[in-house]
C-alpha cells in the first residue's frame, strides 16, 4: 500500500487529491486526531516507528515521505517485516 493511500484511507479522501505539500491546513478532514491516526497507520503499514521529535518536525507529506525512506522503508509498498526505531 502506498503512503498516499494510507493517509487518504484515514482521511476518507481520494489519494489523488494529496501531494507533497498536503498537510493539516490544506487537506480536508485532517484534524489533530486524524494526524495521530495517520502517524500510527504509516508506522504500521511500513513497519517503522517515529520518535516524538520526528513527528513534531513533519510539516507535510513530503517531510513524511523523506522520513519513511530514511528509515529504510519503500514508499511504493508496505514492509510489515521491518521495524525501525
Amino acid at each position: 500500500m502506498e503512503l498516499y493511500e494510507v493517509i487518504a484511507g484515514i482521511l476518507k479522501i481520494d489519494p489523488a487529491t494529496l501531494n507533497e505539500e498536503s498537510n493539516a491546513l490544506n487537506t480536508p478532514n485532517w484534524s489533530s486526531l486524524q494526524h495521530i491516526e495517520i502517524m500510527l497507520a504509516v508506522e504500521n503499514a511500513f513497519g517503522i516507528r517515529f520518535s516524538m521529535p520526528e513527528m513534531v518536525s513533519m510539516q507535510n507529506i513530503g517531510d513524511m515521505q523523506k522520513l519513511v525512506v530514511a528509515k529504510g522503508a519503500s514508499l511504493d509498498g508496505a514492509n510489515p517485516d521491518k521495524l525501525s526505531a
